[in-house]
Formats: C-alpha cells, structure tokens, sequence
C-alpha cells in the first residue's frame, strides 16, 4: 500500500512539473499541427523557451485569458478585409470596462463582435517602436527593469496616410515570439534610449517604412488593458481604438507602380523580401518621449 502510494506520489509531481515545463514554453505549431503563419522566416528566441502562451504566471485569471488570446497564432479562415475605420467603428460597438486591470473574465461579447478572426487591412504607417522596454508586459511574462526589446511586442500605428495624427491611429502588434528577423526592423523606426527615457526616430529608416502602403493581416483583437486615447485625450498609447490586429500573421509591402489594390496578391510582396532586397542605414535622431504602454507598478500583475 505505502509503495503504491509513493508511486502515485511520484506520478503526480511528475505530471505536475510537465505541466509546469510546457507552461513556460511557446510553441511554433498550432493544436491541430498548423505551423506558424510566417513559419518560412521565424527566428527561435530565448522567450520562446521560458514564456507560455498565457504570459507571467503572477498575473490574474483575467489577464491569462487575455494574454492567451494575444498570442494566438492559430486563427482559421479566409481573411476578412478591413479598413482602419472599421476598427474605430468596432469600439463604438464595444460595452464593456476598459483600463489598466479590467480585463474581462468573459470574453464571449468579445468573440461575438469578431475578436479571434482573421482580418486583412490596408493602411500606412505612422509610427513604430518596440513597447515596454525596461518594463515588460504581462504577455510576454514581464521583466523589470531589464525586459529588452527581443521579448517585447513592436507597436506599430497606422493610419489611411502616413501622416495620419497618432491620435486618430489604430494599432498593430507584432509579437516576440518567432519574430522573423526583418520584421524586428519595424521596431527600430525608434529606438529607446534607457538613460533619457526618450525614443529617438531614425529618419532614414523612418521613411523607407513610410514610403509605401501596407497589407497586414492577422488576428482581431481587443485590448481591454487600456481605454482609447482618441485625439483629445492625455492617455497613453495615443490611439483611437482599442480594437487592434494582434499578433500579425503576416506583413506586405505595396508594389511600386502598382494601384495597392488590398484584393490582389500580385499588387504586393512579403515585407522580409523588400526590407532584404534595401541596402542598410544608420540609426541617426532626434529624440521624443514615448510613455511604456503598461505602468511599471502594474508591470508583472496583469
């Protein structure tokens, strides 16, 4: 009786540290086998290995549930075209509290309103950079004060013109896991200087990445963490919704020459071709504030 005991014991602890160990783990295939959407050109990263797809352990059920969705790259369906506008109308449709820990344990008015489909949008970029540096986010498990730019998202904010207010931008996120190695060059349109706390705007690259209209697509989401900072407002991220395409499964370019009809294919080529096909530029200045997108004190409980 006691070595029966024992042995289940020892097959409880067992299963308990495998369940632990796949926890801490992001995998680069869907359930059902899929890989990746962008697998051709994923780059392995140590926040593959030590991050699950719910984010930090220490966070609330709600906010597991949320970082769940974040990370999910496994979305079916013929993509569904979208248009910025269309995000900022979805926020109209959306009744639910919105802010630093309020995420909803429900998510299910979430799904109904579309959160979980793929979605396609044509738009230009406004800005990029990569959030939370120093601060770390709850999805990708956090790490203050040293979380660093391979284990944050890269924000990006597009618009219908590249000029488009900040204010009046709607949000895209590329995740840190298996990020392929060119789309990491988004991020860099600024770069955070940790002793002045300021991101300074690299013009050369800044504007090859303005210089053409985008296709991208991914996953419908709703980032309840945060409200909308629509023009107007002094929050922070300056957005107009909090509807966003997160994770993207896959980035274009427009083809020059060509009308960027967002309908056909043959109108646009893979971001990771034209950024490698581009000679390289230096990072030059100058220097602007960019509050992180999740306050340090809330860093690791969301």
């Amino acid at each position: 009786m006691l070595a029966r005991s024992l042995l289940v014991a020892v097959v409880l602890v067992a299963s308990s540290s495998t369940f632990c160990f796949t926890q801490n783990k992001f995998s680069d295939h869907c359930s059902d086998g899929r890989p990746l959407p962008f697998a051709k050109i994923e780059i392995k990263h140590p926040i593959d290995g030590t991050c699950g797809i719910e984010g930090n352990p220490s966070s609330s059920a709600p906010s597991h549930k949320q970082n769940t969705v974040k990370n999910n790259f496994c979305s079916k369906g013929a993509p569904q075209k979208f248009n910025p506008q269309m995000l900022i109308d979805l926020q109209k449709q959306t009744h639910i509290p919105m802010g630093q820990f309020k995420e909803p344990a429900d998510r299910s008015m979430l799904t109904a309103l579309g959160e979980g489909k793929v979605i396609r949008m044509k738009a230009n970029l406004i800005e990029a950079h990569f959030a939370d540096l120093g601060n770390g986010e709850s999805v990708n498990c956090g790490k203050p004060p040293d979380s660093s730019e391979e284990e944050n998202d890269i924000h990006i904010a597009f618009g219908p013109t590249a000029d488009t207010q900040e204010c009046n931008s709607v949000s895209g996120e590329i995740s840190p896991h298996f990020r392929p190695d060119t789309w990491a060059k988004i991020g860099d349109f600024e770069k955070f200087d940790p002793a002045t706390k300021k991101n300074i705007v690299n013009p050369q690259i800044a504007s090859r990445l303005q210089a053409h209209a985008y296709r991208i697509t991914g996953q419908l989401f709703l980032d309840a963490s945060h409200e909308p900072c629509p023009c107007g407002t002094t929050c922070n991220p300056s957005r107009s919704t909090g509807w966003e395409i997160h994770p993207i499964y896959n980035i274009e370019v427009c083809k020059a020459g060509t009308p960027c009809n967002v309908d056909m294919d043959s109108d646009w080529i893979s971001f990771d071709t034209w950024w490698k096909s581009l000679e390289q530029v230096q990072p030059v200045k100058p220097p602007h504030t960019h509050e992180p997108h999740e306050p340090s004190s809330g860093a690791g409980s969301k």
